[in-house]
């Protein structure tokens, strides 16, 4: 796998990208104490926020998520199957609500641990995370994890391309990747949501762009994907694959788990992983300064990037393990090592993009 430039770590806190810290697995062990790599780099400034937390088992532990329901559910089970002693209260909400109360209540912090949200996010709240490497991060994907231990990657995000078989046959038409999508043939055939109100969709139009690079940063391709649409637009993210897995549509773009429920569902449709590049982006957990139950945080940090966690998470919830050594279960889904990824674009404004989609959308329309 090519490797990935950080999302915008170096520019912000000098996170590197390169993975530290090691030790025996944790699933019989406790967790270790964070250690500082051997970087040159400064680690994250301390907070005076709140007063160091005491380390020593409880029999609580408060996770602040915005993972679905799915999710989270399959995550807390497993691990009060393990530690029936620990009660896992969850606490769940957006992203943004998450941090906006996590800096409310950094003087008497309530939460233990956050988890969802991509690295940007950690970042922005560094100073109010406790850093903690895990001992599983030699077996974590190095370009997903942070120097300090900021943050550890709980999955893989993957833009994928959902094709229906019978449709794509009948037309015809190979699909491969960001390009093939301008096949002539392919026209108003297309399922893709709008970028301005679907998270998703905007992340393949990032990435379209960031591997379809031009004298206009990408949107000279853009505009022939989107002139392709022929003026349809799906009615949401969910739309974009259901269209596709219902026969309406050859062809849709989505993420990468969504593709991989049906296939193994056993929808008449595959996934196509594009072979111009795929900006990989991950979703994260990170424990939070001042933890009332720092020892559970650290085990719990531990338990979702373990291999039991991780494997149950791939086969079952279909996400793509941030371990190295979980097998991928579904046939038809490539290996993350085989991926062809590229840096997600460093100065990339999502209000700028939304802004840009729409006046080319006003244009095309």
């Amino acid at each position: 796998m090519k490797k990935l430039l950080s999302i915008l770590l170096t520019a912000v806190l000098v996170l590197g990208l390169t993975a530290c810290g090691g030790g025996q697995s944790s699933q019989s062990a406790a967790p270790s104490q964070s250690a500082a790599p051997a970087s040159s780099q400064a680690a994250p400034a301390e907070s005076e926020s709140a007063e160091p937390a005491a380390e020593e088992p409880t029999d609580s532990l408060v996770l602040y998520t915005s993972a679905s329901a799915g999710e989270y559910e399959l995550i807390v089970n497993l691990f009060t199957e393990k530690y029936p002693e620990i009660n896992v209260e969850v606490v769940s909400a957006g992203t943004g609500e998450l941090t906006s109360r996590i800096n409310a209540e950094k003087s008497a912090p309530y939460g233990d641990v956050l988890m969802g949200g991509g690295a940007t996010t950690y970042v922005g709240i560094a100073d109010l995370l406790e850093t903690y490497v895990t001992p599983n991060t030699p077996e974590l994907f190095e370009d997903f994890t942070s120097a300090y231990g900021l943050f550890t990657p709980c999955y893989i995000n993957v833009n994928s391309i959902i094709v229906n078989k019978k449709l794509i046959d009948e037309l015809g038409v190979t699909v491969d990747g960001w390009e093939s999508l301008t096949n002539e043939k392919l026209k108003g055939n297309i399922s893709f949501a709008s970028p301005a109100d679907s998270s998703s969709a905007l992340e393949v139009l990032i990435n379209m762009m960031a591997a379809m690079p031009d004298s206009s940063d990408g949107w000279e391709f853009a505009e022939k994907f989107l002139a392709n649409l022929d003026g349809k637009l799906a009615s949401g993210s969910s739309a974009a694959y259901k269209n596709v897995v219902e026969g309406e549509y050859a062809v849709g773009l989505c993420n990468e788990d969504k593709t991989i429920s049906y296939m193994k569902a056993g929808a008449d449709v595959y996934a196509v992983y594009a072979k111009e590049g795929i900006t990989l982006r991950t979703s994260n957990i990170g424990i939070i300064k001042g933890s009332n139950n720092l020892y559970n945080a650290k085990l719990f940090v531990d338990f979702v990037t373990s291999q039991e966690c991780q494997t149950a998470m791939e086969s079952e919830l279909n996400v793509r393990p941030s371990r190295k050594d979980v097998p991928m279960t579904t046939e038809g889904r490539v290996a993350t090592a085989d991926l062809v990824s590229i840096p997600y674009p460093q100065d990339v404004s999502a209000s700028d993009v939304k802004t840009q989609f729409q006046d080319v959308w006003t244009t095309l329309s």
